[in-house]
């Protein structure tokens, strides 16, 4: 199947207190975060879980094998409900 893409916008990374302003991208294969400084790509396949963080604001934690990512974007029931749709758990 060919790649498409599924979803665009700004979004945050949470890194320890650090937040990295940027874009992410999702598409059937894959979840792409860009920012000036850094790259990350989250293969679908990889995703052993995605939900929806509840605190003073709500955020998408994606979780692999290896590592956990914390992602602010708007409307973030609509990205993870995406992402639960492409991923193989």
């Amino acid at each position: 199947m060919d790649e498409f893409l599924l979803w665009e916008g700004k979004a945050n990374l949470k890194i320890g207190v650090i937040k990295l302003a940027g874009n992410l991208k999702i598409t059937n294969k894959k979840i792409e975060f860009t920012s000036s400084s850094r790259k990350i790509e989250i293969a679908m396949n990889v995703v052993k879980n995605v939900e929806i963080v509840k605190k003073f604001i709500r955020r998408i934690k994606i979780e692999t094998k290896e590592k956990q990512y914390l992602f602010f974007v708007p409307h973030p029931e609509n990205v993870v409900n995406l992402i639960k749709k492409f991923s193989t758990k």
